[in-house]
């Protein structure tokens, strides 16, 4: 990360001899990285050679004008201009604007921000946004626009605000409804850097997954939402950032010809094959071949949809045509994102599971989301990866559990081909209605997320699977229930007998 966040720049090589103005050209530091830029709202007359008096001072202190802004039809005095220079140059500019009288003092904190705001292109669509200038008293220094696929217009604005410490305000109140691009601003507001990320950060996002504008606004609120919660119990907003802009960077980089999962077959009889499919991203994929049917355990991510469908192709010449099932070990959204996909396939599973994802087609926060700490995380992956819920129509239920318990108990059986597999309900410690399958017979045990291979993971997929646990604080929406139902399919898989196959929700088949 390249962008100071918490602070603003770093000023410890400043000269601390302000006040002699004779050495305003000695500096202990050539970085131009701790310079700050500074908007002087200057009150000359209007007269020839009034701006060349502010210019000689602003050189005489090393200050570079970036910006100038000046409006002759609107007001004949009033001269905004933008320096760049340290800190204090800029003390020592100010100070001779004062001495000369040309400084407007009742302004003189004036910053300006240049942003770029994106309507819809329809009657009265800017009306909205200039009433928020408005309300705040902001002046527009300049205004343009172009159109955008006939959809948007994007409006640039130089806005001109009196008062530094509204900029955090204005901003969001502007993109509650709007997506917002910051194109310059001075920095001087530490509480306002993180802001000003954030956007750019949604802004990336956007171009690096092919978000909509609409898409985008959400991304940048739940950002936000996992900003305030986390920064709140004393994380790092540097930390958490680079975290969402880490799992926003993983989750594209494995896309199209760079989606490479791991790929086994395991034959369980002499008619049954179980496929595994390790995805770069996301949960693992498990899928029973017997005959002309399909029987998957859990489907990974939507945003890989398009890549899953060319490589079930290529596993299944004729996956089109097969009989399809699907169940998953719990409704979270890496586990999920065929199961809207794959049109065909009967799906069932446990109803809490299916509760949850009927939450989430009637936009309600499913059971993930229910928790503060889980709540932007589970959004910001349904945003980033394009996930849609099933038709609830399309689910069976299976099983009956109690509506709370605190064990790992059977609820149900079914049969694939020539398997009979058992099916246990967790305790919702990791999330409610987890799920774990089993087949005694030829010792099977999916264990979901209740237990993960974290040890033989893939050093990339490690660095993967730790970011959820931090943008969550946690995976576990209750971590001592999770830790009891750890214990419990621990139990399970020893009860099952020796050379067990363990295949769990991240990280490769385990062989005991």
């Amino acid at each position: 990360m390249n962008e100071n966040k918490t602070g603003g720049t770093n000023n410890t090589n400043v000269i601390n001899n302000t006040n002699d103005t004779n050495n305003s050209n000695v500096i202990n530091s050539t970085n131009d990285t701790n310079k700050l830029k500074r908007t002087f709202t200057t009150n000359v007359p209007d007269k020839p050679g009034s701006f060349m008096l502010v210019a000689k001072v602003i050189k005489k202190y090393n200050g570079n004008i970036i910006r100038v802004s000046y409006n002759k039809a609107i007001d004949l005095r009033t001269l905004f201009v933008e320096v760049r220079a340290y800190p204090h140059e800029l003390e020592l500019i100010e100070n001779e604007l004062n001495i000369l009288g040309v400084l407007e003092k009742s302004v003189a904190d004036t910053e300006l921000i240049v942003v770029n705001i994106k309507i819809k292109d329809e009657p009265g669509g800017l009306y909205p946004v200039l009433k928020i200038l408005d309300r705040y008293d902001v002046n527009i220094s300049y205004l343009n626009s172009n159109e955008e696929n006939g959809l948007y217009q994007n409006f640039k604005m130089g806005l001109l605000i009196e008062n530094p410490h509204i900029i955090k305000m204005i901003l969001d109140d502007i993109s509650e409804s709007y997506q917002i691009d910051i194109i310059d601003y001075s920095g001087r507001e530490s509480a306002l850097d993180n802001t000003i990320f954030y956007i750019r950060l949604g802004n990336k996002i956007e171009k690096l997954l092919d978000l909509s504008p609409e898409k985008t606004m959400e991304f940048i609120q739940e950002s936000n939402r996992i900003f305030q919660m986390l920064h709140n119990s004393g994380e790092d907003p540097d930390d958490v950032f680079e975290n969402i802009e880490r799992l926003a960077e993983f989750i594209s980089r494995h896309r199209g010809i760079s989606f490479s999962p791991d790929v086994s077959l395991i034959p369980i009889t002499e008619n049954t094959n179980l496929h595994v499919i390790e995805p770069p991203c996301g949960s693992n994929i498990y899928i029973f071949e017997y005959e002309d049917e399909l029987l998957f355990i859990d489907s990974g991510f939507s945003i890989y949809s398009e890549e899953m469908l060319v490589l079930l192709s290529h596993m299944f010449p004729d996956f089109e045509k097969r009989r399809i099932k699907m169940t998953i070990t719990h409704a979270d959204v890496d586990h999920c994102g065929l199961l809207s996909v794959i049109e065909n396939a009967e799906i069932f599973m446990n109803a809490k599971s299916a509760e949850s994802l009927k939450r989430q087609t009637r936009q309600l926060k499913d059971f993930r989301e229910e928790y503060a700490t889980c709540e932007g995380y589970s959004y910001l992956s349904r945003i980033m990866t394009g996930y849609v819920p099933p038709n609830a129509d399309r689910i069976k239920i299976i099983g009956n559990a109690p509506e709370e318990h605190d064990d790992l108990i059977k609820i149900a059986e079914f049969n694939f081909g020539d398997l009979d597999f058992d099916v246990y309900e967790g305790s919702g410690g990791h999330l409610s209605g987890e799920t774990v399958f089993v087949v005694k017979k030829h010792k099977l045990v999916f264990t979901g997320d209740i237990y993960v291979n974290h040890k033989k993971l893939s050093d990339e997929r490690k660095e993967f699977t730790s970011i959820a646990p931090y943008l969550m604080k946690g995976v576990d929406v209750a971590p001592e229930k999770a830790k009891k139902m750890r214990e419990a399919v621990k139990k399970l898989i020893e009860e099952t007998g020796d050379k067990t196959i363990v295949l769990t929700g991240h990280g490769p088949v385990e062989y005991r």
